[in-house]
């Protein structure tokens, strides 16, 4: 079984994986003078962002709200979320989408940017006259070296951003194309650090300098986002999101009622919630089906609207994703805790990440070619912390599956820290749900 789901895994991944400015006036770039979502504005086009191997639309969170700093409308801004698992089918699926997002903006043509994998479908999209004739620009974020830019012909204006530190994706430069090699970046900070993002708003608006790259804050803040299954991304229409503030010191609830129950929708979208800024909450994600797991997930307090805040659920039983996940406990006696960093790998020697009195960041799990974005911490059955690996994950970049054990009772914290950020939870039992924490 484990030979079978690594080979199969490893095959899909590497089939999927297969892509000087000018400055604006001071004036321009002068928060202090300019009212948000005038900055820099621009007439641009809608933007279409494509996530990579087991990724899911939030890898564009950031992008998204420097894309809004930047003058875009949220209204421009979309996330195409497809089954990486899936070899066929694809570019239909991503053509529709393209043609929805037409229909509702009113654009004859929009902008592509393809994480990873995505490049792989970027350019394999484009390569059709059709198709390629709905885009005026493409990105490939962290792929594979193309022998041109995109299109049939190499007609579409394309931006090429790689790193030499990226040990996913042997990127390089694409003859033809515009090209931009970052610094120090890991596989996923490509597609979601400042200096990715200045190189592809101005790639998107003729050579202008965005004024802004950092998260900058804002009230209100709005959150909102979809519900899909891990690695599938097949919507869960019906879920309930129950939303309660938690203590950033405890990780309890601060009240036994929620703030707000929301309701998916038929694509797995909920929202919008009105957070408070800079504020803790959990999200515990109850599907439809009494047979799906209830998963509660913390996150680190916003201070800017997302619109792609994702509640991922396990999916179900017989689908490759839920062989992986077939060895986290579900009982009374102990906690089952995943860590997700959701903009960066965790890189030995350079990020530090514990919980349980382990480290996390160790060589064992966090070497450079790991690119770890995802670890699951459990006990292996013996109510004992080894911080030996356990279950599938070790075999797969971006996963980590660690033994730790969490009792689940008395009711305590369990911290979670990351490069000297700490997110605190409730240990919940894992028959009552898994624990999820993000950091953004």
């Amino acid at each position: 079984m484990k030979k079978l789901l690594t080979q199969s895994l490893i095959l899909l991944g590497l089939f999927f994986i297969t892509g000087h400015f000018s400055s604006c006036k001071k004036d321009d770039c002068d928060h202090d003078s300019i009212p948000q979502n005038e900055v820099c504005k621009t007439s641009n086009l809608p933007v279409v962002m494509v996530h990579g191997f087991l990724a899911s639309g939030d890898t564009w969170a950031n992008h998204a709200m420097r894309f809004r700093e930047n003058g875009y409308e949220s209204t421009q801004l979309y996330a195409f979320d497809w089954n990486t698992l899936s070899q066929s089918g694809n570019e239909a699926l991503l053509d529709a989408f393209i043609d929805e997002v037409l229909a509702a903006t009113g654009a004859s043509q929009v902008d592509l940017i393809g994480h990873s994998a995505g490049g792989g479908l970027g350019y394999t999209y484009l390569n059709d006259s059709t198709r390629a004739a709905k885009v005026a620009h493409y990105v490939h974020v962290a792929s594979s070296v193309q022998p041109g830019p995109a299109g049939t012909n190499g007609e579409i204006p394309t931006l090429n951003l790689w790193s030499e530190d990226d040990e996913i994706a042997a990127g390089g430069d694409i003859t033809g194309a515009t090209n931009v090699k970052l610094v120090g970046a890991d596989h996923y900070q490509v597609a979601t650090n400042a200096e990715s993002f200045a190189s592809i708003f101005s790639f998107l608006n003729e050579g202008k300098t965005a004024c802004v790259t950092s998260i900058v804050a804002e009230e209100p803040v709005q959150l909102s986002g979809r519900v899909v299954t891990l690695g599938e991304n097949t919507p869960l229409l019906a879920a309930s999101v129950e939303i309660y503030e938690v203590s950033a010191a405890t990780g309890f609830r601060v009240s036994t009622s929620p703030e707000t129950i929301l309701t998916t929708d038929s694509k797995g979208y909920w929202g919008p919630f009105a957070a408070k800024s800079n504020t803790n909450y959990e999200f515990r994600v109850v599907s439809a089906d009494p047979a799906d797991r209830v998963v509660h997930y913390y996150r680190e307090g916003a201070i800017r609207s997302n619109k792609f805040v994702y509640l991922r659920t396990f999916p179900p039983a017989g689908s490759t994703i839920a062989l992986l996940l077939n060895g986290v406990p579900e009982n009374t006696n102990q906690s089952a805790v995943v860590v997700f960093s959701s903009s960066q790998a965790v890189v030995n020697g350079r990020d530090s990440l514990s919980s349980g009195g382990v480290d996390l960041s160790s060589a064992q799990y966090a070497s450079p070619a790991k690119t770890a974005i995802a670890y699951f911490l459990y006990d292996d059955g013996d109510s004992q912390t080894s911080g030996s690996p356990v279950g599938f994950f070790g075999s797969f970049s971006f996963l980590n599956g660690v033994d730790i054990f969490f009792p689940a009772s008395p009711e305590t914290t369990i911290p979670v820290y990351f490069n000297g950020r700490t997110l605190n939870v409730k240990n919940w039992a894992s028959e009552e749900g898994v624990i999820v924490t993000v950091f953004d």
